[in-house]
């Protein structure tokens, strides 16, 4: 079974994000996000997990008015939340194996 993986340009990025294209170089510049391809601004590509960060961190920035620099830091404690979590699962199912 194949994998299908979809990639978003950063043009097609701000339309459907409705943000600029400021907004997402700020994004990279604080390591919110990381494009997977693309040399200059105009030519970076990004996956669906950056899109779900984009949002969360737009979200974050709009509706609770924290700059770019708190955005960063809440969207890296999220990101590690969300990676123990996904451990703790995973020794929960060898732990349930083993039992």
């Amino acid at each position: 079974m194949s994998e299908i993986t979809l990639h978003l340009s950063i043009h097609e990025l701000c339309e459907y994000q409705e943000i600029s294209q400021d907004s997402i170089y700020t994004m990279v510049e604080y390591g919110i996000v990381d494009p997977i391809d693309g040399k200059s601004v105009s030519d970076w590509i990004f996956d669906l997990d950056s899109v779900h960060w984009i949002k969360k961190a737009v979200r974050l920035n709009q509706q609770m008015q924290i700059d770019w620099v708190a955005t960063a830091m809440v969207i890296d404690l999220l990101r590690q939340k969300e990676q123990l979590k996904k451990e703790n699962d995973q020794l929960k199912a060898r732990l349930n194996r083993l039992l």
